[in-house]
């Protein structure tokens, strides 16, 4: 069972804070194999799975072919258009297929939630130290 450690991050409100970061692979229909993603935040609270606009370049032909919406987050008039594509993930030896907001920008961190995501697992925060993934 991965367990990964919080990893220090600068944030603009708090200074230098600790998130937890964890590793997964999505399966690139470009190249045809498995890649590494690092540094996704395992976000309990996000509905959706969401990767930036460059790493989405890395596994789809073409981002915009998937159904394109405008997303929403603590800051409602604030909106990132995304378009929701189904990938292949895989941590440790679990493979699963998830609805993903690929974002127009790359302004945005990876994110693992909890929609067909987070869920699949028992994903334990242990006190703003470490984060272990389990099926």
């Amino acid at each position: 069972m991965p367990s990964y450690e919080y990893k220090e991050q600068s944030s603009d409100i708090f200074g230098k804070i600790l998130r937890p970061l964890i590793e997964l692979k999505v399966y690139s229909e470009i190249e045809k194999e498995w890649i590494n993603v690092k540094d996704v935040l395992a976000d309990s609270g996000a509905d959706i799975s969401i990767i930036p606009r460059n790493t989405g370049e890395l596994i789809l032909t073409d981002i915009t072919k998937g159904k394109m919406y405008e997303v929403k987050g603590v800051v409602p008039f604030a909106r990132l258009v995304v378009y929701i594509h189904n990938l292949k993930f895989r941590i440790n030896s679990k493979e699963f297929e998830l609805p993903v907001a690929v974002a127009d920008s790359n302004d945005v961190m990876p994110i693992l939630g909890r929609t067909k995501g987070l869920d699949l697992f028992n994903a334990n925060f242990e006190k703003g130290k470490t984060v272990t993934i389990e099926e």
